[in-house]
């Protein structure tokens, strides 16, 4: 079974669950949104800092251990939290709460366990079909989760850098085909992105399979 095939499976057992989840009315929606709005600080705070926290005491050094060691257990505290909303209200659209606090709900999935990330990306993917929420974070969430899993990536959105800056995307299934995928959620291609963070795509795309 490959993962497209698994991934529509997972929407169909997970998604009806959530037709019971409430609707935030307009003070709830306002209390929601501040909420949301300093989860993403908490969420990001540590992060800012880690290129600092680096600088001054080396990049494995036991400080730096311990630095991340901190911010792994609060993305756990904040998953929890993430959950416990998602739980009750589904995923908060962006004419809900706004642009920033829909993206805490992204950004704390993306800092979550794998499992986490597999339970929730359906939901995402329906705000980002009702344009509630915005594309590349769904490419983001389910690139990161098979990267964690140990699969290749759908849309390329996961690369990384080498001592010498050289950036290297990881790896892409079908890669002769993630112009397709990408277009499907309305995402720029592949070469334009590659050039927009100094990477190097060079593999001839299709636009269907035989």
């Amino acid at each position: 079974m490959n993962y497209i095939t698994s991934l529509i499976i997972l929407f169909v057992c997970v998604f009806p669950g959530y037709g019971q989840a409430i609707k935030p009315n307009e003070e709830e929606r306002k209390a929601l949104k501040e909420r949301l709005e300093t989860v993403f600080m908490k969420d990001q705070i540590f992060r800012r800092m880690h290129k600092d926290v680096e600088e001054k005491y080396g990049s494995e050094s036991k400080e730096v251990a311990y630095f991340w060691e901190v911010v792994e257990q609060q993305d756990k505290v904040l998953e929890k939290e993430i959950v416990a909303i998602l739980e009750k209200y589904g995923w908060l659209g962006i004419s809900q709460v706004g642009r920033l606090a829909n993206t805490t709900i992204w950004a704390v999935l993306q800092h979550g366990s794998v499992a986490t990330k597999e339970k929730y990306a359906p939901l995402l993917k329906a705000s980002v079909l009702k344009k509630e929420s915005q594309p590349v974070h769904y490419a983001r969430l389910v690139d990161r989760m098979l990267i964690n899993s140990g699969k290749p990536q759908l849309y390329g959105t996961q690369f990384e850098y080498d001592s010498a800056g050289k950036g290297t995307f990881f790896p892409v299934e079908e890669p002769e085909f993630i112009n397709q995928r990408r277009n499907e959620l309305g995402l720029i291609g592949i070469q334009e992105f590659a050039k927009k963070y100094g990477l190097n795509w060079t593999i001839t795309q299709k636009t269907s399979k035989l």
